[in-house]
């Protein structure tokens, strides 16, 4: 009997360090979050204590055993020594763990998208770059005024912005404003709008929810819809929970939406140096390409679609 509970003794001494992280050899090491709440304990039921952005560096300090969706809550070190809890799928770890997102290549998501994720795309045989005259994004619109003429304006049809047309193909209108050395690209076939300074490499700026040809109707001929002042996007914000947006192009622009069930809130469009901005004075909601940010009493979150 003595051999039998010793023997049962080594079982559960043994088993937890197959399961658990071993400290010593997984823990601490570096890494970056991906955005979003840190907690007083290893789950969601827990408190926030903090907030993270994207690209915030952190030392991942160890493992809890705590999992939700395939990934592990972890103990983080982060800002200026703090300590709390964050959920391993909005993390990268400087060496490969199986419940950590992913293994670093900078601190930026978007430098790896996920494969399945893909930007808005149209029908080529209906608008492409050859033939697009109008581009609309969440908060406003490109449109083709005259000749090689662009204007960039807001959801109430307030231009900011002139550009020259400096060449266009099947995929693609290149835009150049002078007078800020500003360089866009209307990718028509990837449902984006591209920004860069001269020469400088770009980067998304917005995406594209709707585009039609020149004289202001599709391809086909058929007059703009009303549909296209209006746009619903869903994202995924820290720990998985759901953001849905309505962007409404219309009057002085508006956006409606809801995080993880809660009741709806609008929020009025405000200027913005970058992108799209919205705020009621509680809530700020900044959209940029496939990305969003929400401001609220309780911290930040940073989403994606």
């Amino acid at each position: 009997m003595r051999g039998l509970t010793g023997l049962l003794a080594l079982v559960l001494a043994v088993l937890p360090m197959a399961v658990l992280a071993s400290p010593d050899v997984d823990f601490p090491q570096s890494g970056y979050s991906y955005g979003g709440k840190v907690r007083s304990g290893p789950g969601m039921n827990f408190r926030q204590i903090g907030s993270l952005y994207e690209g915030d560096p952190i030392v991942i300090l160890n493992g809890t055993g705590a999992m939700m969706n395939d990934y592990e809550w972890f103990e983080i070190r982060y800002g200026d020594g703090q300590v709390g809890f964050q959920w391993g799928g909005l993390m990268c770890s400087q060496n490969p763990y199986p419940t950590i997102f992913r293994v670093c290549n900078g601190p930026h998501l978007q430098t790896q998208a996920p494969a399945a994720e893909k930007p808005q795309s149209f029908d080529p045989a209906v608008v492409n770059g050859l033939t697009v005259g109008r581009v609309l994004y969440p908060g406003g619109s490109f449109t083709n005024t005259n000749g090689v003429q662009w204007q960039e304006a807001d959801a109430n049809g307030q231009v900011k912005f002139h550009f020259q047309e400096e060449s266009r193909n099947e995929r693609t209108v290149y835009l150049f404003d002078g007078s800020r050395n500003v360089a866009l690209e209307l990718d028509i076939s990837r449902g984006e709008v591209l920004y860069g300074l001269g020469t400088d490499p770009k980067t998304v700026l917005y995406r594209i929810i709707q585009v039609f040809a020149k004289g202001g109707g599709t391809a086909g001929g058929t007059q703009q819809p009303q549909s296209s002042d209006m746009v619903t996007v869903r994202y995924t914000c820290a720990e998985g929970l759901p953001l849905t947006v309505t962007y409404v192009n219309r009057g002085n622009g508006h956006a409606i939406f809801s995080i993880d069930g809660s009741p709806q809130e609008r929020l009025e469009q405000v200027v913005s140096g970058s992108g799209a901005r919205y705020s009621n004075g509680i809530y700020t909601l900044s959209a940029k390409g496939n990305f969003a940010t929400l401001e609220h009493p309780s911290g930040v979150d940073q989403c994606y679609e």
